[in-house]
């Protein structure tokens, strides 16, 4: 401003303007933290997921090539220590691992993992192997932190295996689960891939997530590996 006087004087902002303004910037924060914060997390479990997928995948192709892969021994059920001595030869020597343990050695919020051997990944993904008729493999993909949620950053996936091509896969729990391809009310059997609306579904239901066997991430990876606007689990 220029007085009178043609001389310059200084202003500044009165406290109540400034309080406003500090208001203002508040109420801007606390309405787009919350989407900022799932935005993160959303790309954190699209870019964690493909990881997984592709590092399990990689290390399956690289034991075929080196005839180390073998039938899981899955006629051998619920045997943790045949279990754990053939992920040490067919999968484990292949994946960048900070370090493996044997059932009971790691703890876990979800107790249904205490009893079970796995891997501890490079990035801190953990991996643990059921032998039950299939290998079944529960991710967790931020290790022990939380929130320990299915469909959030735990999820399940399982290692089969063809006997006509000698071939191992890993594929997201749901993709090939049944080999009647029928869908039973009991849940026994899912084989939901190419339906979207069961994958949905069985991702949601209360009964499969607390049975640790949901398909969340076989409807991420139905959907590009991207978490969709519809997905039915809140981050």
């Amino acid at each position: 401003l220029i007085s009178n006087r043609g001389i310059f004087m200084k202003t500044a902002f009165t406290l109540a303007e400034v309080l406003i303004t500090l208001g203002i910037i508040g109420v801007v924060a606390a309405l787009t933290m919350p989407a900022l914060i799932a935005n993160h997390r959303k790309t954190e479990i699209e870019t964690r997921l493909r990881k997984v997928y592709s590092a399990v995948n990689q290390a399956v192709n690289m034991s075929i090539a080196n005839d180390t892969w073998t039938m899981p021994p899955t006629d051998k059920r619920w045997d943790n220590a045949v279990l754990e001595e053939w992920l040490q030869t067919a999968l484990f020597q292949y994946l960048n691992k900070t370090e493996h343990f044997k059932s009971g050695e790691l703890k876990h919020p979800l107790s249904d993992l205490q009893e079970r051997p796995g891997i501890i990944l490079a990035d801190g993904t953990i991996l643990w192997f059921n032998n039950n008729n299939q290998i079944f493999v529960s991710v967790d993909i931020n290790g022990l932190k939380g929130p320990n949620k299915a469909g959030v950053d735990y999820f399940n996936f399982f290692l089969d295996y063809e006997d006509s091509e000698h071939l191992g896969n890993f594929y997201p729990s749901g993709y090939a689960h049944a080999k009647n391809d029928e869908d039973d009310e009991d849940f026994g059997d899912i084989y939901v891939y190419g339906d979207r609306e069961k994958m949905k579904r069985y991702c949601s239901d209360k009964k499969l997530l607390d049975r640790l066997s949901g398909t969340c991430a076989l409807l991420i990876m139905h959907d590009g590996w991207e978490i969709s606007k519809d997905y039915p689990i809140r981050l």
